[in-house]
C-alpha cells in the first residue's frame, strides 16, 4: 500500500530524510510490526511521523531530539495513548441517557413484578416505558449536579439534593397522570413472572452496554 502526503508518496518522503532520521524511522517501523496495529494504521503512523520530522529537519533537529524518545519508547507511547483513549469514560448524553433509562426501567419492572406476587397486579407497560424515558433524562441531569457536588463546588450538595427531589416529584406526577389518563387497553399489565424476567433481562442488557461502552456510574 502506498500512502501519499501532499501528493508525495511515503517512500519519496523518506528519501528526503537524513541518514540518522531515516534510521530512526526504520527502527520505529520494525517495532510497529511487532504490535497489533494493522498495516494500514502502521503506515499512517509512519507517514505522520515522517511529516513532522521533515518539518523540523530543516532547522537541524533530529527525530530523536524532536520526540525525545527512543524508537522503542515512541512505539510504546503510541500504545499507551491508544489504551488511555480506549479507557476514557463515555460521557455521550445518548449513552448516559440510555444507561439511566435501562436502569430505571429494569428496576421498576423487577420491583413491580415481585410486588405483584403479593398485591396481585403489575404496573402497566405505558407507565413503565414513560418511567424509563424520564429515568434516562433524570440521570443526565443528576449526573451534572453530582459532578459539581463531587468537585466540592459551593452549594453543590444542596443543589444536587434539590434537583433529586424535583426529579422524583416530576416522575411521580407523570406516573400518576399516565395511570389516570391512559386507558387499560394501552397501559397493559403483564404477568408478574414475565415482568420479573423482562426486568432482569433489561438490567443484564444495561450491565453489558455499560461495560462495553465504558459508561461511568452516577
Amino acid at each position: 500500500m502506498t500512502i501519499e502526503i501532499n501528493n508525495i508518496s511515503l517512500s519519496e518522503q523518506k528519501e528526503k530524510l537524513t541518514k540518522k532520521n531515516l534510521q530512526y524511522v526504520q527502527e520505529v517501523e520494525k517495532h510497529l510490526r511487532q504490535t497489533d496495529y494493522p498495516e494500514s494504521q502502521q503506515e499512517t503512523i509512519i507517514s505522520e511521523m515522517v511529516e513532522k520530522i521533515l518539518a523540523e529537519q530543516k532547522q537541524g533537529v533530529t527525530a530523536r531530539k524532536l520526540f525525545d524518545l527512543t524508537p522503542t519508547e515512541y512505539v510504546t507511547s503510541l500504545t499507551v495513548k491508544a489504551t488511555k483513549i480506549a479507557n476514557e469514560p463515555n460521557t455521550s448524553k445518548w449513552w448516559l441517557g440510555l444507561d439511566g433509562g435501562l436502569l430505571v426501567l429494569g428496576a421498576m419492572m423487577l420491583i413491580s413484578g415481585l410486588s405483584a406476587y403479593f398485591q396481585g397486579q403489575t404496573l402497566g407497560l405505558a407507565v413503565l416505558l414513560i418511567t424509563g424515558i424520564i429515568g434516562g433524562f433524570a440521570m443526565i441531569i443528576l449526573r451534572r449536579y453530582a459532578t459539581e457536588m463531587r468537585a466540592g463546588r459551593k452549594g453543590g450538595t444542596l443543589r444536587y439534593i434539590l434537583m433529586a427531589v424535583l426529579v422524583i416529584a416530576i416522575w411521580m406526577f407523570v406516573m400518576t397522570m399516565v395511570q389516570i389518563m391512559v386507558p387499560p387497553a394501552i397501559n397493559v399489565a403483564l404477568d408478574p413472572t414475565v415482568m420479573v424476567i423482562a426486568g432482569a433481562a433489561i438490567l443484564a442488557l444495561r450491565w453489558y452496554i455499560k461495560r462495553k461502552k465504558n459508561i461511568p456510574s452516577l
